[in-house]
C-alpha cells in the first residue's frame, strides 16, 4: 500500500478522531484480558475481529501505527524534500514533533517552523 504524504495541517485534522480509535483499541485489550482471565476464550476471537478493524480503519486514512501500547503513529510527510514522518503519541496534546523515514522514533525533532514541510494548501 502506497501512503499519501501529510501536510501538518491535514494530520491535525485527523489528531481527534485518531485518538478516540487509539483509546477504543486500549479498551478492547484491556476487556479482552479481563475476560481471558476469567476463562472466556471465545475473547480472543472477538478481540481480533476488533482490532483488525480499527487497524484498517486507522491505516486507511494513511496513518502509520508504530506501537498501539504507548499509541505512537506516525503521519508520512516530506521534510527539506526528504522522506519523513509527523510523529505523535496519544498524551501529547499536538503534532510537535517529526523525524526522517531513517531515523525512526530516537531521532525526533521538535517541529521549528525552519523546516520545508510539504503542505498541500
Amino acid at each position: 500500500m502506497e501512503y499519501p504524504y501529510f501536510d501538518l495541517n491535514t494530520a491535525r485534522q485527523l489528531l481527534p478522531w485518531l485518538r478516540t480509535k487509539l483509546i477504543e483499541m486500549k479498551r478492547i485489550k484491556y476487556l479482552t484480558e479481563e475476560a481471558l482471565m476469567k476463562g472466556d476464550k471465545q475473547a480472543l476471537l472477538q478481540y481480533t475481529i476488533q482490532i483488525d478493524r480499527i487497524v484498517k480503519e486507522i491505516t486507511q486514512k494513511g496513518v502509520i501505527i508504530r506501537d498501539p501500547d504507548i499509541g505512537l503513529v506516525d503521519f508520512p510527510a516530506v521534510i527539506n524534500d526528504r522522506p519523513a514522518y509527523f510523529c505523535w503519541k496519544i498524551d501529547e496534546k499536538d503534532i510537535e514533533f517529526w523525524h526522517y523515514a531513517e531515523e525512526g522514533f530516537r531521532g525526533r525533532k521538535k517541529i521549528s517552523g525552519k523546516e520545508d514541510i510539504l503542505s498541500f494548501a
